[in-house]
């Protein structure tokens, strides 16, 4: 939604070191929103309460109040702690849209002729931005992919539009919901019938020394069986804000970025870098570049 772009694009141009940071008073709130989209609210609460509308609707929370000096005074912040799939897949928008064009363009050249291309799409938000892509772009599409995927996350995208079968084929894991990251759990040893890919495509929570991190216990064993169990290109999708200071307390690693062959990032805008962007760095000896596109980084990862 247009008010998460606007925490993005703040964000991006600041000096902040993390989106948590940003806060916007609500007049602006209501400037952005006439001048962007046409809509005048006719007060800042009725703006809030709009947005309250918006976060019981998608069942998760999204905004909070700072700075408040009345009901109808106050800045807009975002949530922190924002873990679950839905709460992620509003955050920093711009840079996922550009990394999930940066994997589509890699898949897309890649594949080609009479044999089906097929793609293991894992787990998290990014991943539901590049199934939108497959979606948008299903008629240039010159071969045909078949999408399987663990993300119950994205699988809506599927049903709700109409899909041309003869360009996109979707085979789901079995396994019980977890209602946290939106990814299926199953037996790790048996997710897919096929334990080889054309692509297999990942994003991950938390990177730290290389090493890779996500939250949750369950959908890590299944993350950590498509990494090392199965066989296909690995892509890792990254916006660059996963790269941390420390590791997680309490979680062990189920990978490092060496298991993947490729990485892909967005391409920033400017000379202000921000902390993620020191630790990516860190990180290059690693990388060699193959596209650098205006939007995106594609990196081979050197073995």
């Amino acid at each position: 939604m247009g008010i998460l772009y606007k925490f993005s694009e703040l964000y991006e141009s600041s000096d902040a070191q993390s989106i948590n940071d940003i806060t916007i008073p609500i007049d602006q709130v209501r400037i952005h929103l006439k001048e962007r989209f046409g809509v005048d609210y006719t007060s800042n609460q009725w703006v809030f309460t709009q947005l309250k509308r918006y976060e019981d609707e998608i069942g998760s929370k999204l905004f909070k109040k700072t700075a408040a000096k009345s009901s109808n005074e106050f800045d807009l912040g975002l949530c922190s702690d924002m873990i679950e799939f839905t709460q992620k897949l509003h955050l920093h928008v711009p840079q996922k849209i550009k990394t999930a064009n940066g994997v589509f363009d890699k898949i897309h050249i890649s594949s080609g002729g009479e044999r089906a291309t097929s793609i293991c799409l894992g787990a998290g938000s990014t991943i539901y931005y590049l199934a939108q892509i497959f979606i948008d772009h299903m008629e240039e599409l010159n071969t045909t992919y078949r999408l399987y995927s663990h993300n119950a996350g994205i699988l809506s995208q599927f049903y709700s539009q109409q899909i041309n079968l003869d360009r996109i084929q979707i085979i789901s894991a079995g396994g019980e919901l977890d209602p946290i990251t939106k990814t299926l759990v199953g037996d790790p040893r048996h997710i897919f019938a096929t334990k080889t890919f054309d692509f297999i495509v990942q994003g991950t929570s938390m990177i730290h020394d290389g090493e890779l991190y996500i939250e949750s216990a369950t959908e890590r064993k299944v993350k950590s069986a498509l990494l090392h169990d199965h066989h296909g290109c690995k892509i890792l999708v990254l916006t660059k804000h996963e790269f941390q200071d420390e590791p997680p307390k309490a979680i062990e690693p189920y990978g490092h970025i060496t298991d993947y062959d490729y990485v892909v990032v967005p391409r920033r805008i400017g000379n202000n870098k921000k902390q993620y962007d020191l630790r990516f760095e860190q990180c290059l000896d690693l990388l060699e570049p193959e596209i650098m596109n205006w939007n995106y980084s594609i990196y081979h990862i050197k073995g």
